[in-house]
């Protein structure tokens, strides 16, 4: 009879151990759905705003936009949220080889969140100027998003609506 207490104990902590990691999983893909929406709703502001030659905002946007899917694809990557800002190592090492992502990319990343901390710089630019990195931005965003690999609601280009 022991035995069997036991058993239906462990069976009980086994079937409540896969139900919370069943849950876990269903909690991160809502929120790498999240993360994306939020980058497509990011990305439509940013061009509203340079429209309305509101170049700071646009570029701030454009650069949350990025920002977001990366936390998309961290969350696919480690199933769980970053604790703090991703570094440099972690963007590197969840892009995978032949995903096209590369130093340059990672460059492109790290020079936009640059850029939008220095509104003196973004009110020298010329409109076309910001117009070429929210392409590059954008392009970006679909090659993150196709790492996603995500059934459904991925990112769609902001150019091509």
């Amino acid at each position: 009879m022991k035995s069997m207490v036991t058993s239906d104990a462990n069976l009980n902590a086994h079937l409540s151990s896969f139900q919370h990691k069943k849950e876990a999983g269903r909690f991160y893909q809502d929120m790498i759905v999240l993360h994306v929406n939020c980058s497509q709703e990011y990305m439509k502001l940013s061009m509203h705003f340079l429209d309305r030659k509101l170049l700071y905002v646009s570029l701030l946007l454009c650069n949350r936009a990025l920002k977001s899917m990366l936390i998309a694809l961290y969350i696919k990557e480690e199933g769980r949220q970053p604790m703090s800002d991703i570094l440099l190592e972690d963007i590197l090492r969840m892009f995978p080889e032949g995903s096209g992502m590369n130093a340059e990319s990672l460059i492109f990343i790290q020079s936009l969140s640059f850029l939008s901390q220095e509104s003196s710089l973004i009110s020298k630019m010329k409109p076309t100027h910001l117009m070429n990195l929210i392409k590059r931005a954008d392009e970006l965003l679909l090659q993150i998003s196709s790492l996603l690999e995500l059934p459904y609601q991925s990112y769609h280009s902001v150019f091509k609506m």
